[in-house]
């Protein structure tokens, strides 16, 4: 019969070489990973940044980047003989996977809804539609694209 130091002892190098086999998952329970945080960037590129560029329909289009976040946005509509300026100044939209979407309420309960995507660190592209403005001699809703560079 053995003693009770070296049955612990066994169990013990049993326990180790079990161990020693085993992958990184499965020694990682309830979801809980071993990445790093450089693994959880929110973009691929640098676009933190002053961004300006050209809507579709002729307006300007100008925002900031910081600390991976959309900001400080104003984008110009240019339909029918008329220009509908959206600032977006007060409402900020996180950078995920080298894009954003940023909504915002405009008066009379419309709305303006912007997405972009950062192709590279200097350039980026994107689509927008807006809906719900008052009626009048500029178009109520419409849609558009644009496209930035990093200046």
């Amino acid at each position: 019969m053995m003693k009770t130091g070296a049955r612990a002892a066994a169990v013990l190098l049993a326990l180790a070489l079990g161990v020693a086999g085993c992958k990184p998952s499965s020694l990682t329970p309830f979801g809980i990973d071993t990445k790093s945080p450089q693994d959880y960037d929110n973009t691929s590129q640098n676009v933190n940044g002053t961004w300006t560029g050209k809507t579709a329909s002729g307006g300007d289009v100008n925002f900031q980047v910081g600390s991976d976040t959309v900001s400080k946005l104003v984008l110009n509509h240019v339909a029918a003989g008329c220009t509908i300026t959206f600032e977006a100044a007060d409402v900020t939209a996180p950078v995920v996977n080298d894009g954003f979407t940023l909504e915002k309420a405009v008066d009379a309960g419309g709305r303006i809804v912007i997405t972009g995507t950062f192709s590279s660190a200097s350039t980026s592209s994107g689509s927008y539609f807006f809906e719900g403005l008052p009626a009048g001699v500029c178009p109520t809703s419409g849609t558009g694209t644009f496209g930035a560079n990093k200046i």
